[in-house]
């Protein structure tokens, strides 16, 4: 699964969505100066959620598991810099 295709997220809330829904992070990339993406392996279902999120469905996660992942990719964003 080395070369799957992954996808770049750079909005801090869509990945800890993301995280909440269990997809899978594999690293960070600096994508310029100030942008770095949290890059997620491409499954199936993943374009759906990045598409809701943009759209403002709802989207019913666990609020408490929401603020925990939001708070690790914060620490990895700035573990990374």
């Amino acid at each position: 699964m080395e070369d799957a295709e992954k996808i770049g997220v750079s909005d801090l809330g869509l990945a800890s969505l993301l995280a909440t829904l269990q997809f899978q992070m594999v690293g960070l990339e600096r994508v310029n100066e100030k942008r770095i993406n949290f890059l997620f392996t491409q499954v199936e279902g993943i374009e759906k959620v990045i598409n809701d999120y943009w759209a403002g469905a709802e989207i019913s996660v666990p609020v408490q598991s929401l603020f925990f992942n939001q708070k690790t990719l914060k620490n990895r964003l700035y573990a990374f810099k």
